[in-house]
């Protein structure tokens, strides 16, 4: 079964649930049954969303139905939907499994309801538990000290917010250590904010000789959450000629080859699968942007509060990636040379917190009193780290493969441009090469059997590795 001709929808069950239980489903098996229907035969479309910058993953269904289901179970936004679905790489399951976390999906909304002779046609937007329960939920004390990557396994396992057992975290998530230690007060903010708003104040614990970058993501993928640095993830490494057969959680996760080309050939090869239909470089460097949020130098004015001194911290990319520990997806980083990449193009300007959460201004052994643990330059770091990962953004859409994820490593080769022999041309030497998949898209279609993988590809430099 090529992964462009028909798929199968081997489950799809609709459950009416009027009593969702966060904490676990806490109903008397005995006595309180619920009625699941099958829906595998009414669904057109399937669309399947993860992203980097998103703390959760979203669905998206089209169904189609002559028996006015709509109305006569009827869904309302809040039913419980088990799906699985057939693919050439293994099967897409989002329900209770055995040996695996559960990842059942709960409707959020319907949408594009339209009714004509008798047959009704609507959409569902589907999401994890977890991003329900974050809307009701709160961080409400104050975080003690502590590495933030404890703090997000703190929040993640909290009873009171995502209640995640602890037996469960190492299969479920995947988050990376960093040096940062810091106090905090939840501020009674919903937890999805509160761990995004700490990943630009992480650093990774591969450093340099003068602290290294600031960077992470929080975001959640068909294989749980993730907390990973920016630095994390461009040094992925993995054999290149491995491909990934099943949906499953590995050590190591291998970097696809993709390859685009026009020419089509009429008998089914395996590598046909990893062949680019489409591509188009939507974003590339915008010096005039870069130089606006001060990408290759900038200078903060970091103030204290408790002593009234100010003093100033410069910082410029060309010395940070001259560190080690610094990892780059392609051969060269485009810095332009002389004063524009030498001159602070932002002026920034941080107050720091000493003595804000310890009022009674006790000193540590070298008689100074603490503040939360934040670097004094983590902000300039952070706004460089993220703007340079961004600076290239290509799109692509290859035929289905649900084993990859956002925040994957994959290799793209792309051929040049010209008049040559499509099957002989050398590779692009600019735009070929390793890409960060920021986000995903798979989209099935059960009739038509235009399955593909729309994947936003990023990357901080140019050139084949």
């Amino acid at each position: 079964m090529s992964s462009l001709n028909k798929i199968i929808i081997k489950k799809a069950n609709l459950t009416v649930d009027e009593d969702i239980q966060f904490a676990g489903d806490k109903r008397d098996s005995q006595t309180d049954q619920l009625t699941a229907e099958s829906i595998s035969g009414n669904v057109i479309t399937v669309d399947y969303y993860e992203d980097l910058l998103s703390p959760s993953i979203t669905c998206y269904i089209s169904i189609s139905n002559t028996t006015n289901l709509l109305s006569r179970l009827p869904i309302r936004g809040y039913e419980r939907l088990d799906l699985t679905i057939g693919t050439d790489f293994g099967d897409l399951v989002f329900s209770d499994r055995e040996g695996k976390f559960n990842n059942p999906l709960y409707v959020t909304g319907i949408s594009d309801v339209s009714r004509s002779e008798g047959q009704e046609t609507f959409t569902l937007t589907l999401t994890s538990l977890e991003n329900l329960m974050n809307e009701t939920t709160r961080c409400q004390k104050k975080y003690a000290k502590a590495n933030i990557s404890a703090h997000v396994k703190d929040i993640l396992t909290d009873p009171k917010i995502f209640n995640i057992k602890k037996e469960e975290l190492e299969e479920r998530t995947e988050i990376e250590d960093c040096i940062t230690p810091y106090e905090f007060i939840g501020n009674n903010k919903k937890p999805f904010y509160i761990l995004t708003w700490l990943c630009p104040k992480a650093q990774p614990l591969q450093t340099g000789s003068v602290g290294g970058t600031s960077g992470f993501f929080f975001y959640e993928t068909y294989d749980g959450y993730k907390f990973k640095s920016v630095d994390g993830l461009i040094s992925q490494t993995g054999d290149l000629e491995s491909k990934k057969v099943q949906t499953s959680k590995s050590p190591i996760r291998v970097a696809e080859t993709y390859t685009f080309s026009t020419f089509i050939e009429a008998e089914e090869k395996p590598e046909n699968n990893f062949r680019i239909i489409h591509h188009y470089t939507d974003k590339t460097t915008n010096l005039q942007k870069n130089l606006r949020v001060g990408l290759y130098s900038n200078l903060t004015y970091f103030y204290n509060p408790l002593d009234w001194s100010t003093k100033a911290i410069p910082h410029k990319l060309k010395d940070e990636l001259n560190k080690d520990g610094v990892k780059v997806a392609g051969k060269d980083v485009p810095i332009p040379a002389g004063d524009v990449s030498e001159a602070a193009s932002r002026v920034l300007v941080r107050v720091g917190d000493k003595g804000m959460l310890a009022p009674t201004l006790e000193t540590n052994q070298d008689d100074n009193v603490d503040g939360s643990g934040r670097s004094d330059s983590d902000m300039a770091k952070a706004f460089s780290r993220y703007t340079l990962l961004f600076q290239q953004s290509l799109n692509i859409t290859v035929p289905c493969n649900i084993n990859l994820r956002a925040g994957d490593i994959i290799k793209v080769q792309v051929p040049e441009s010209g008049p040559n022999d499509n099957e002989n041309k050398n590779l692009d030497q600019e735009l070929s090469g390793f890409y960060l998949i920021r986000s995903l898209r798979h989209h099935f279609e059960i009739s038509e059997g235009s399955n593909v993988t729309s994947l936003n590809l990023i990357r901080d430099s140019f050139g084949l590795t």
